[in-house]
């Protein structure tokens, strides 16, 4: 994140309080409390289905205005949330000046858009502990996805996780997908694996959807070409697992499984053979294709992906939907655990859970 590019994030949060409140100077002669009750629904409505547009789908139009909608997303929101004071406000004083809305309306926003923007940039150290008997001995490792390097967060927030992960002196290292997106340069690319490369471990990496930057006519054209992308990683010490699978110690087998969204992924059932005897750790970018899961009968499942949502509520909307988003779930005999990432989609924003990088313990029963 540029200065620039926070200026630019400033004037689109400014956008959406404009239009927003525009929108409310219209609406706040309705007298009627059903009609007002209908209105704050539909804000509610509208902030969920712009959260679900600019986080989950992708066309040319989201990606070339989500830094505007996004700020249209952060005054309903803060909408929504200064209705809620209004009308508790409103119980002891009867009468509101539009003036006073108003200004409650600014100060939430903002309160809202510097949370959000602030959070963005703080990454935390999760912890997680599996045991199994097949298991020989201890092992810690860490385990980190969704980087979206050069989208939302400064380089130094990232060398400073970076240097965290160096100090714990894990095992290994395991990098679930999209360290990249559409929106990192070549330089970006390199420099980032070229980082992750010098942690001092084995350091494995799986692709996720945005990392060879297959959506890149979007924007104007991709940055640098799969094979670019390949020769960096292996260039920096980095061990790229295709639908591969890879012997860790003697008691051990980590499967990296190429994307879902790629028409090469192999059948669970045509991947290399693992011993039975081992624990084994599968790593999936997505959380959600629960045949292989259970096909695969891994011990453990590591998946990213979801960013735990990252605008709220969709980290409520996609456990609706039955969707795994964000913890530890079971499936069949497979630990899945999702992790919220290191980092997020291009928006410098998150108000769903913290980025955070996962300590992983396995421990023998």
């Amino acid at each position: 994140m540029t200065t620039i590019r926070y200026i630019e994030w400033a004037a689109s949060v400014l956008f959406g309080f404009a239009v927003v409140l525009g929108v409310s100077w219209l609406t706040d002669k309705i007298e009627k409390k059903w009609l007002k009750f209908l209105i704050f629904v539909l804000k509610v409505i509208l902030m969920t289905g712009l959260a679900l547009l600019l986080i989950a789908y992708a066309s040319p139009f989201l990606w070339k205005y989500d830094y505007p909608l996004s700020g249209i997303y952060i005054a309903l929101l803060a909408g929504c949330i200064c209705d809620i004071v209004l009308a508790v406000i409103s119980l002891f004083r009867k009468k509101l000046k539009f003036s006073f809305k108003a200004a409650a309306f600014c100060i939430i926003t903002l309160l809202v858009s510097v949370y959000g923007t602030v959070n963005s940039q703080i990454i935390r150290k999760d912890h997680r502990e599996f045991s199994s008997s097949k298991l020989k001995q201890p092992h810690t490792f860490v385990f980190l996805s969704d980087l979206h390097y050069g989208s939302s967060q400064r380089p130094d927030t990232i060398e400073k996780a970076l240097d965290e992960i160096r100090d714990l002196h894990p095992e290994f290292v395991v990098l679930g997908g999209d360290i990249c997106d559409e929106h990192t340069e070549k330089d970006e690319m390199e420099l980032i694996f070229r980082q992750l490369g010098s942690l001092e471990t084995p350091v494995y990496y799986i692709y996720g959807n945005h990392d060879r930057q297959d959506r890149g006519h979007y924007i104007g054209g991709k940055k640098y070409s799969e094979e670019e992308v390949a020769a960096a990683v292996e260039n920096s010490g980095v061990t790229i697992l295709q639908d591969d699978v890879t012997q860790i110690g003697t008691d051990l087998v980590l499967i990296g499984r190429e994307d879902s969204s790629r028409l090469t992924r192999t059948a669970v059932k045509d991947l290399p053979e693992w011993p039975s005897d081992a624990y084994v750790i599968c790593t999936d970018h997505s959380p959600y294709m629960n045949a292989d899961i259970l096909e695969t009968g891994a011990d453990l499942q590591l998946s990213g992906h979801t960013h735990a949502g990252q605008y709220f509520p969709l980290k409520y909307v996609y456990t609706l939907a039955g969707l795994s988003v964000y913890d530890t779930y079971r499936i069949g005999d497979t630990d899945l655990y999702v992790s919220p990432g290191i980092g997020g989609w291009y928006m410098p924003f998150r108000n769903e859970a913290q980025c955070s990088y996962t300590v992983i313990e396995l421990q023998p029963e």
